[in-house]
C-alpha cells in the first residue's frame, strides 16, 4: 500500500474527501510555491516506512493520492538540490517549525488542541516567539510554522540556533527537541494520524506573514555574550574558552561538511601516513566524527546513527553496519556529556573538541585538500586565504588593483593629450609625470 508514495505521478485510482486534499495542497503551496528543489514525502504505517522525492508541481497535482492512504503522511518544509533527504543536500530553507507534543506534559495532556492553541496565543505568540504564519493540528499535537524568506544552506547554522531558541521557549508546552533538524519531515495537513484516527487540520494565521532570519535574531534572540555561566557542570582549573551558540552550530555544521568533502575528494579512499591512498585506514575515526558532529548539530542521535551508516557506504570498502554502530557508540555518549556541559548551547569542556592540528594529523589531510576545507585547516592555509582575500579586496570592479588602475588612467591621459597635439615635454608638465613615463606610454 505505502509503495504508492513512489508512484504518485502514475495513474492511480483513489478516493478522498476534496476538503482534505485542498488542505494538503494549501500546506504544500504556502511552503514551496516557486521552490525549484526536491521535496521529500513519506508514508508510515506500523513499522513500514516509504519515502520519495518530487518537484513541487508533481507533488501538488498528485497529493490527493497520498492523502487517501490509510497511513501517516509527512513532507519536508525545506527542499533539497538532489533527491536525498540529508542536511548537507538542503536547497532552500523555507520555514521555521516546532512540533508541540503537549500530550507529554502532565498538566496539559487532558486539554484539547484548541485550548492549547489559546494558551499559546495568549502567553507565547508575539512575546517569547513571533506570531506564527500557520499551525497544523496533527491529530494529536500541534506543529507551529513561521514562514521565512527562502535562504540557502549557508544560513543553516543561524536557522538552527533560532530553532533551538524556540524549542527552549516552548519547552513547557511540550516542544520537541528533535525539531532542530533542517531535513525533518512534518505531518501533512489533511492526512490521517493512525494513532488517533483523526485528520490533521490547517489553521491559517497569516500566510503573508513572512520573516527574515536576521529580523527574528535581532528581535527575539538574546544578545550573544562572551561568557555564560553553566550551573549544571563545575569543572576544575581555568575557565575554558566559550563560544556563543550561533558560532557553535556553525562549527559543527562546517566540521560535518568537511568530513563529507574529505571522503568525496578521496573518492572513498583513506590516506595512510605515507600519504598514499588506501581502502582502509581512517574509516572508523571518520564515522565516529560524523556521528558525533551530527548528534551535536541536530540533537537527534537516532538520525545521526542512520546517517553515519549511510556515510560509511561512501567508502571504497565500507565497514559492516553493526561494526560502525559499535565503534561509534562512544560518539553518542560524548554527545550526552556535551549536552550536560552545554545545556544552553555553550561550547566548553564536554564531548570531543578536537583541535585542527589533531584532525589534520589523524586524518593525514594534505595541503591541497585543505584548500577546499571550511574549518579543518592549518595556520599556513589560514594565512594563504587571508592574503588572497586582501589581494582581492584591493581590486576594483574591473578586477584591477589600485596600482593597475592608476597605470591605466595615466596611459589614457597621455593618449588624450597627445591627440590634442601636445608634445611629450608638455604632457609631462601637464600630468606631473616624469618624461620617461610619458615616453613609455606614448606609442601604446
Amino acid at each position: 500500500m505505502l509503495n504508492a508514495i513512489r508512484k504518485l505521478t502514475e495513474d492511480i485510482e483513489y478516493n478522498i474527501d476534496p476538503k482534505f486534499k485542498d488542505e494538503a495542497v494549501k500546506n504544500i503551496s504556502i511552503l514551496h510555491e516557486g521552490d525549484d528543489g526536491f521535496i521529500a514525502i513519506a508514508a508510515k504505517k506500523d513499522k513500514e516506512y516509504v519515502q520519495y522525492h518530487y518537484k513541487v508541481d508533481d507533488l501538488t497535482y498528485n497529493i490527493g493520492k497520498a492523502v487517501s492512504l490509510d497511513a501517516n503522511i509527512y513532507i519536508t518544509p525545506n527542499s533539497f538540490f538532489m533527491p536525498k533527504r540529508k542536511i548537507e543536500n538542503i536547497r532552500k530553507l523555507n520555514a521555521l517549525y516546532i512540533d508541540i507534543d503537549y500530550y507529554n506534559i502532565e498538566k496539559l495532556k487532558s486539554y484539547d488542541h484548541e485550548r492549547i492553541l489559546a494558551i499559546l496565543e495568549n502567553d507565547y505568540f508575539g512575546q517569547d516567539v513571533p506570531e506564527p504564519s500557520f499551525v497544523i493540528y496533527t491529530g494529536r499535537g500541534l506543529a507551529i510554522y513561521w514562514l521565512i524568506e527562502p535562504v540557502p544552506i549557508k544560513v543553516l547554522p543561524l536557522w538552527n540556533s533560532i530553532q533551538k531558541f524556540f524549542v527552549d521557549k516552548l519547552k513547557d508546552m511540550g516542544a520537541d527537541s528533535k525539531s532542530i533538524d533542517g531535513a525533518r519531515i512534518m505531518r501533512l495537513a489533511g492526512s490521517i494520524n493512525d494513532k488517533t484516527g483523526l485528520r490533521s487540520k490547517l489553521y491559517m494565521y497569516d500566510e503573508n506573514l513572512v520573516y527574515t532570519l536576521r529580523d527574528i535574531q535581532n528581535d527575539y534572540l538574546p544578545q550573544l555574550t562572551p561568557y555564560i555561566k553553566n550551573p549544571a557542570y563545575k569543572g576544575k582549573g581555568r575557565k575554558a574558552k566559550v563560544v556563543n551558540f550561533y558560532t557553535l552550530y556553525s562549527l559543527h555544521y562546517a566540521r560535518l561538511n568537511d568530513i563529507l568533502k574529505l571522503q568525496e575528494l578521496r573518492s572513498g579512499y583513506c590516506r595512510n601516513n605515507d600519504g598514499k591512498l588506501t581502502e582502509e585506514g581512517q574509516r572508523e575515526f571518520m564515522c565516529f566524527l560524523y556521528r558525533y558532529w551530527y548528534c551535536c548539530y541536530c540533537n537527534d542521535p537516532g538520525q545521526a546513527l542512520e546517517n553515519a551508516l549511510e556515510f560509511n557506504q561512501g567508502f571504497r570498502k565500507p565497514l559492516v553496519n553493526n561494526e560502525v554502530e559499535k565503534i561509534t557508540m562512544q560518539a553518542e555518549k560524548a554527545y550526552e556529556k556535551w549536552l550536560l556541559d552545554s545545556p544552553n548551547g555553550v561550547y566548553k569542556r564536554g564531548g570531543y573538541n578536537y583541535k585542527n592540528e589533531t584532525l589534520i594529523e589523524k586524518l593525514n589531510i594534505t595541503d591541497e585538500e585543505m584548500k577546499v576545507m571550511t574549518t579543518i585547516i592549518n595556520p599556513s592555509e589560514k594565512l594563504r586565504r587571508k592574503l588572497l582575500k586582501e589581494r582581492e579586496s584591493r581590486r576594483n570592479e574591473d578586477g584591477l588593483t589600485k596600482r593597475e588602475q592608476q597605470k591605466r588612467d595615466t596611459i589614457k591621459a597621455v593618449q588624450e593629450l597627445k591627440e590634442q597635439g601636445l608634445s611629450q615635454s608638455s604632457v609631462s608638465k601637464e600630468l606631473g609625470k616624469g618624461i620617461a613615463t610619458v615616453k613609455r606610454y606614448w606609442n601604446i
